[in-house]
């Protein structure tokens, strides 16, 4: 019982080993990955032969339990894995053509209307945005029209008061010039 339990183990192993390699090949896995996944491959292998192995013969590992698990991944190799390879590679060439399709039904019915919908949402509040700043301008111009007369009598008169400012305001440009120029020397410098 034990030899046959590891025997199928084995086949198990082989089959879950050429599933996992077809997959790496087919999605495209980093090589960096590899090993890691590698790795978790047979910590599982060995992990699920373990608890066979304590079902079926209460863990006691003996020679017979590496010559059942060697007959059958050397049986599954010889015999079954270039059919479960190529079986496995038409199943996951059907899962990305699913997918696809899912992808291209899911953008087509969800995705496009939902960005329609968006960008009419989004002409509509420009819309009114504009039609609102054109309503505030006009009513703006109609209130401010009457303090547009005053400022044409008023603006002659302040004459003196912004020739007296007018040094205040060149100093303030050329200060803020200088800064400037200091400012470009010092980004310049490594």
């Amino acid at each position: 019982m034990t030899i046959v339990s590891m025997m199928m183990c084995g086949l198990a192993m082989g089959l879950v080993f050429d599933v996992y390699r077809v997959a790496s090949h087919r999605f495209t896995v980093a090589r960096w990955l590899l090993p890691a996944l590698d790795v978790v491959y047979w910590a599982a292998a060995t992990l699920g032969v373990f608890r066979i192995l304590l079902a079926s013969n209460e863990g006691e590992v003996r020679m017979y339990v590496f010559l059942g698990l060697g007959i059958g991944i050397t049986g599954y190799f010889g015999i079954f894995s270039s059919w479960v390879v190529k079986l496995s590679s038409k199943f996951f060439d059907f899962l990305k053509a699913l997918f696809r399709f899912l992808w291209k039904l899911f953008n087509t019915l969800v995705l496009v209307p939902f960005l329609w919908i968006v960008r009419l949402i989004a002409k509509i509040i420009d819309i009114f945005f504009i039609v609102t700043a054109a309503l505030l301008l006009w009513t703006g111009k109609l209130l401010f029209k009457p303090f547009v007369a005053m400022g044409i009598r008023i603006w002659p008169k302040l004459l003196p008061v912004r020739r007296k400012f007018e040094p205040m305001v060149r100093a303030y440009g050329r200060m803020r010039e200088r800064a400037r120029q200091i400012r470009d020397i010092f980004k310049k410098k490594p």
